[in-house]
C-alpha cells in the first residue's frame, strides 16, 4: 500500500477535486485498512476489496450521492438502494467517510435511521460524533 492509501482519522479530508476524479485517493483510517470484524474472513474481504479499488469505488459513490442529494443527504438505507449493495457495505463506507470527516451524520432521522450529508450541507443543524458511544451511569462521562 502506498503512503496516499495510508490515510489517518487524524489527517484533514480530501478535496472534492480529488474525491470526484478519482485520483486513487481513499480513507482506510483502520492502520491502512477500511476495517474488518476481527474474524479471518472478515480482513480478507476488507483487505481484498481495499486492495482491489472496490473500497475506493464505494466511497467515492458514497460522496458523490450525499452531494448530489445536498442538504436533503441520505439514510444507509437509500444508498444501499441506490447502489445495490449490502448494508454491511454501505454502512462500512458511512463509517470511515464519518470517521475521516469527509461526511457529518445529523442527529435527524428519517424512516427510523440517521442521515448522512456532506459537511458543506450541514447548515448548522446538529450532527452526531462518529463510533460508539458508551456513557458512564454514574457521572454521565462519554467513552
Amino acid at each position: 500500500m502506498d503512503s496516499k492509501q495510508q490515510k489517518t482519522a487524524n489527517e484533514s479530508p480530501q478535496t472534492l477535486w480529488s474525491l470526484l476524479n478519482g485520483d486513487g485517493d481513499v480513507s482506510l483510517p483502520y492502520n491502512g485498512s477500511s476495517g474488518w470484524s476481527g474474524t479471518d474472513t472478515s480482513k480478507e474481504r476488507a483487505d481484498n476489496a481495499d486492495n482491489s479499488g472496490r473500497t475506493a469505488e464505494v466511497q467515492t459513490f458514497v460522496y458523490r450521492y450525499l452531494l448530489w442529494r445536498r442538504e436533503n443527504g441520505a439514510t444507509w438505507k437509500e444508498l444501499a438502494e441506490a447502489a445495490r449493495l449490502h448494508h454491511g457495505t454501505i454502512s462500512g463506507a458511512l463509517s470511515v467517510l464519518h470517521k475521516t470527516q469527509r461526511i457529518a451524520r445529523l442527529t435527524e432521522k428519517r424512516d427510523r435511521c440517521r442521515v448522512y450529508v456532506v459537511p458543506e450541507y450541514v447548515h448548522g443543524r446538529e450532527t452526531d460524533e462518529q463510533g460508539r458511544k458508551h456513557q458512564c451511569p454514574e457521572c454521565g462521562h462519554r467513552f
